[in-house]
C-alpha cells in the first residue's frame, strides 16, 4: 500500500468514526467543513482558550444551536478541526512529493519545497497559526496525536525515496533533517504575514538545506 493508498484509508476510517451524520449530504458536509473553517480561524485569532462554540457560531454566521447538529461539543469540534486541517497538509505534501524528481537539479528540487511551506502560511487564512496551537494541545491530548505524526507519515517516506534516488545512504535522515529545517522556518515566521523579504529568505535556506544533504551523498 502506497502513501496516498495509507492516506485514504486512515481517512476512510476516521469518517466512519463521525460522531453526526450531515456528512451524508453534500450541502452538510460542506456546511461542517465551512464552519471548520470558520473555528480554524477564531483560534488563530483568539487561541484554543478563547476559542468558544458561541464564537464560532457567531463567525460561521449560524445559530448557536445549530452547532449541535454538526458537533458534540467544543472537543469533537477541535478534533475535527485538526483532522481537517491534517487532511489539507497531506494533500500538499503528496502533491509536491508527486513532483519531486531526481532528475531535477538541487535548486529546483528545493523551490518546489519551499513553494509548499510559503503557500502554508495563507492558504487557508490562519490555518498555520492554528495547527501549532492545535499540536500544542496534542502534547496534551493523545487522541489528536495521531493527526498530527499522519504529516510525517506523507512526507518522510516521500522525501526518502527522492534522497535514495539521488544517491543517499541515509535517506530517512536526509528527509528528518529537511523537515527540521522546514519547521524551524514555520516557527520564525508564524507571528507576522510573510514579505517578499522573508520568502526569499525561506527559499535561500531550503535551497542551503538541500545542497548540504545533497552534497553529503558524495563523501
Amino acid at each position: 500500500m502506497d502513501t496516498r493508498e495509507k492516506i485514504s484509508a486512515r481517512g476512510d476510517s476516521k469518517r466512519a468514526e463521525s460522531p453526526r451524520g450531515t456528512g451524508n449530504t453534500a450541502r452538510g458536509a460542506q456546511r461542517r467543513i465551512e464552519i471548520i473553517d470558520a473555528a480554524i480561524e477564531v483560534m488563530a485569532r483568539v487561541g484554543l482558550a478563547g476559542l468558544s462554540m458561541r464564537v464560532v457560531a457567531s463567525q460561521a454566521q449560524i445559530p448557536l444551536g445549530a452547532l449541535s447538529y454538526y458537533f458534540n461539543d467544543k472537543s469533537d469540534l477541535v478534533a475535527q478541526a485538526f483532522q481537517q486541517l491534517s487532511d489539507r497538509e497531506i494533500e500538499r505534501v503528496v502533491r509536491t512529493a508527486e513532483r519531486l524528481q531526481p532528475t531535477m537539479t538541487t535548486e529546483q528540487l528545493a523551490d518546489l519545497v519551499a513553494d509548499m511551506l510559503i503557500d502554508g502560511f495563507s492558504t487557508p487564512q490562519g490555518a498555520l497559526v492554528t495547527r501549532y496551537e492545535l499540536v500544542t494541545e496534542a502534547s496534551r491530548d493523545e487522541r489528536l496525536r495521531p493527526m498530527f505524526e499522519a504529516w510525517y507519515a506523507a512526507m518522510v517516506p516521500a522525501l526518502s525515496r527522492l534522497f535514495r534516488d539521488l544517491g543517499s545512504h541515509q535517506p530517512e535522515l536526509d528527509s528528518r533533517t529537511i523537515m527540521a529545517v522546514m519547521a524551524g522556518l514555520e516557527i520564525d515566521n508564524v507571528y507576522r504575514p510573510l514579505g517578499p523579504v522573508d520568502k526569499r529568505r525561506i527559499r535561500a535556506t531550503i535551497r542551503h538545506a538541500f545542497r548540504a544533504v545533497v552534497a553529503l551523498h558524495d563523501l
